[in-house]
Formats: C-alpha cells, structure tokens, sequence
C-alpha cells in the first residue's frame, strides 16, 4: 500500500486505513506505532513537497529533462539550452532516406548558453504581440501559429525585442536548431530510430524505421501533446516546419560556418531554412539532419517557428 496515498486514522482502540482514492475504511492488524510511525512518514513527505513548490516559485523551475525554464514579459517558456559543446550535425550516408544536402557530417561548436522556446510560438503569444492570428487552424490558442512566412517571423521578433524584457531574440540559426533538436542523440530522431504516430504530429500513414501507421491528424495541434526531448523542448519533430536564421545551400554543409552561427551570406538570401516537418509531413521528414526552404516571403499552414534568446 503506498502511504503517500492514504490518511492515516489512529485510535487507541481502532487504528484503521481510510483510502484516498475509494474511501473505504481498512483496518489494521498491529501496533498503533506502526500507523504513527507511517503518518509520519506521510506528513515528513507532505512537507517536504510544500517547501519544494514554494521553492520552485520566481522566474525559473527546472524542465521535463535537461536545463532551467524562465518566462519572458509574455509568458513565453524558455529552456537554457548549454553551450560549450560540440556535436556532429548533418546525417551520415547510411541514414535511411537522408538527402545529399544533409552532409557531409561535421563537427559544429555550440560555444554559448542559449534560451530557446520551449515550444513553438503559439497562436496565442503571436496575438499578445502582433495584435491579430493569421493562422489557417485557428481557435486554438495553444496550437502554433501557422501560416507565417520567414519575414513575418522577423517582424514578431522585432517587436518582442522592443519590450526591453532583459533578453535579446532571434531565430535560431541552423546548427543550433538540429543541436537542439538532437538533445545529445545521433539517430535519425531524438527518441532513437524510428518515428510512431506516439510521438509526434505527422502524416503518420508513412512513419519511419518500420515503426506502426497511425491516424493522420490533417491538422496541428496544441503545443507539448507529446513527450519533450533531453532538452526539455517539446515538438521538435512535426507539427509545423520551424524557420530558422539560415540560407539554404542545396550543395549542403561545404564551406559552412563550424561555430554554429547561421549561414547569412552564402547562396540565394530568397530560400530560407525550414526545418523540423511538420503536420503534413512524411515521417522521413522529421529527421533531426532533415533540412527543407521556402521563400521568405511564403506563408503556409504547415509552418511556424520558435524563437532562441540571450540574455542581456
């Protein structure tokens, strides 16, 4: 019996269990001090939870898994994402179904800590800043806004930097995002090798790694539906394609900046980065090293983005 779930009712003549799920009445055979010593036990645990949640209270609490959470001005969760590390970006050629563009493998220095969004922007903290939801499914205040072009993102950005809440933001570039995104794994996806309609929000009539089909959704849905990463970041795969800072280059990784910045000079400043898959995507999409682009200009249902911060 878990003493964490029971009230303990001690009498001298008639020590007795009641449920706290069933509210039935148990009696128990043995010493009073045996029921004493468990209320004890039970009351040490409730305090020790109290002081925990009080504690917990103020501007950050630890995520799911990984780093530190904050809010900003708007409410907008954010995880600490560490820096001072290296990891292998790209996908090797054994990968089932990567693209040429996904290579060649290399080694990238993420040098500094960064605050990235623990989830993708929602339709609810686009309103609180832009004032309107260009979303095509909307009433759902916490699905991610969609139907956002790369220069829309920017103009939120902008606007958000102007409340002068203590941190500096951006889109992240495209060595962070897959940094992220990876949480410290080399498989095709954070949760290992394959991609199941359990874990994420896709066309899940094509997964991956001969994982089961599922029920294709056709639609986004709430932001944190499925397990986060090692990070703490929610829907890295699926839902919508994330833009991020970067040009695309179709001849992929070759002259690349290895410092994690994003790629802003070289190639056609008209194909934007996008990355992550997204509602409608096959399971192959959302591959950590899986890299898509659009026009910056372009908005879809399919697309949204997070956001990654500094702090000042």
């Amino acid at each position: 019996m878990d003493l964490n779930s029971q009230t303990a009712y001690v009498s001298d003549n008639e020590p007795a269990w009641k449920d706290g799920q069933d509210g039935r009445i148990y009696k128990v055979n043995g010493s009073s001090r045996m029921i004493k010593a468990a209320t004890a036990l039970t009351i040490a645990f409730v305090i020790v939870l109290a002081a925990q949640m009080v504690l917990g209270q103020g501007d950050s609490d630890p995520a799911h898994s990984g780093g530190t959470v904050k809010k900003n001005s708007i409410g907008m969760e954010l995880v600490k994402i560490p820096g001072s590390r290296s990891y292998k970006m790209g996908s090797p050629a054994s990968e089932d179904l990567r693209d040429a563009d996904e290579g060649p493998v290399r080694n990238v220095s993420i040098s500094n800590d960064l605050w990235m969004g623990k989830y993708e922007v929602t339709q609810a903290e686009w309103e609180k800043v832009m004032g309107s939801n260009p979303s095509g499914f909307r009433d759902c205040a916490r699905c991610p806004v969609e139907n956002v072009s790369w220069d829309d993102a920017q103009e939120f950005i902008k606007k958000l930097n102007a409340r002068n809440d203590g941190f500096s933001y951006r889109l992240p570039s495209e060595a962070e995002w897959e940094f992220a995104a990876r949480a410290g794994s080399s498989t095709p996806f954070s949760i290992g090798e394959k991609m199941s309609p359990a874990d994420a929000n896709f066309d899940s009539r094509y997964p991956y790694g001969g994982a089961d089909k599922g029920q294709y959704i056709v639609k986004t849905e709430p932001v944190g539906s499925y397990k986060p990463n090692a990070f703490g970041l929610y829907d890295m795969h699926g839902n919508v394609w994330e833009w991020v800072e970067d040009i695309y280059v179709r001849a992929g990784y070759a002259g690349m900046p290895a410092d994690g910045s994003a790629n802003s000079s070289n190639g056609d400043p008209n194909k934007r980065v996008r990355r992550g898959g997204g509602w409608d995507s096959w399971g192959k999409a959302l591959r950590s090293a899986n890299r898509g682009w659009k026009n910056p200009r372009d908005r879809n249902k399919n697309g949204g983005f997070r956001i990654v911060a500094i702090e000042k």
